[in-house]
């Protein structure tokens, strides 16, 4: 039950300019983040607006993934809902589409009991037969699971490991240490140098749509024990993220793409484009790392 690879993006979902999903500009999408260099792509999760989406949009995405990617690089299917039933019907998806892995984010909204979320986990895992990755969001899925229960969770052989999108970088380690077996891939992109420092399997994020090749060189260079080159690479992501923080994170890097010639197209409502202001910057930073089609941030660092 190994994932292959260790940086992956959390895909954005093309739409067109009414917000409608636009599973046909999927493939454009993807051919770019791989041309930095990327392992693979986490589809349908935050950064994809998945809760403002139906399942049938959903399963559009991840169908148009599958057809354009599967058996290419390794696919991850975020299959996360409120209902089980819902999580269900897209697990069941990704194990016929040939997808290499399922995560879910705990069912949101209500408050359910620790043994209902189990429960809900177990029915993913039966629905997909592929391995599980729990998405910890506990910013914005409501439900912090502590360092024992994501523990007791992984007891099951099916769940292959977590995505960790939180700033407990010591809650982090702590699991690290505890199940060195399964797969810790970081969600909190601005302390990814922290995280890969600390033993992380990995990465999984937004930002990496676009500056992919920055988060490969911080792993290589944590690996390579080269700290400054790391501080580097984090340092060009920070300043880009900074401003993202500003310019709203999904508008900032849609627009980013759109730029650069990528069609991911608009957001959805309630969601709004970034300002004038708002591009100004972005764009201005674009520039400042001469980013463009066939050139990546992280060419700043050599």
């Amino acid at each position: 039950m190994d994932i292959n690879g260790s940086v992956f993006a959390a895909m954005l979902t093309p739409m067109n300019d009414q917000g409608d999903v636009a599973p046909e500009n999927v493939g454009v999408l993807v051919d770019h983040i791989l041309s930095r260099g990327v392992h693979g792509l986490y589809a349908s999760g935050s950064t994809g607006e998945s809760v403002l989406q139906s399942r049938e949009e959903r399963a559009a995405v991840l169908t148009a993934l599958a057809d354009h990617a599967a058996g290419k690089t390794t696919l991850i299917a975020h299959v996360g809902a409120a209902s089980t039933r819902e999580a269900v019907a897209l697990a069941e998806l990704a194990g016929e589409k040939g997808y290499d892995a399922v995560s879910a984010v705990p069912p949101y909204y209500y408050k359910h009991r620790y043994e209902d979320i189990v429960a809900y986990y177990k029915a993913i895992a039966d629905a997909s037969g592929l391995p599980l990755i729990i998405y910890n969001i506990p910013a914005l899925s409501g439900t912090d699971l502590s360092t024992d229960k994501l523990l007791e969770l992984m007891e099951d052989p099916r769940i292959a490991g977590v995505k960790y999108t939180a700033q407990d970088l010591f809650q982090f380690g702590e699991l690290k240490k505890a199940a060195p077996e399964k797969k810790l891939y970081f969600g909190t992109d601005e302390m990814f140098i922290g995280a890969a420092a600390a033993g992380a399997d990995g990465g999984i994020g937004s930002t990496y749509n676009l500056i992919g090749d920055i988060y490969l060189a911080v792993e290589t260079a944590i690996a390579a024990g080269d700290v400054d080159r790391a501080r580097r690479a984090q340092r060009i992501a920070n300043d880009f993220i900074a401003i993202l923080l500003r310019a709203g994170v999904v508008p900032g890097l849609k627009h980013c793409l759109n730029q650069l010639g990528v069609p991911v197209g608009s957001v959805r409502a309630p969601f709004s484009p970034v300002s004038v202001e708002a591009a100004k910057e972005l764009d201005a930073w674009m520039a400042s790392v001469n980013l463009s089609l066939d050139r990546g941030a992280a060419a700043m660092l050599d």
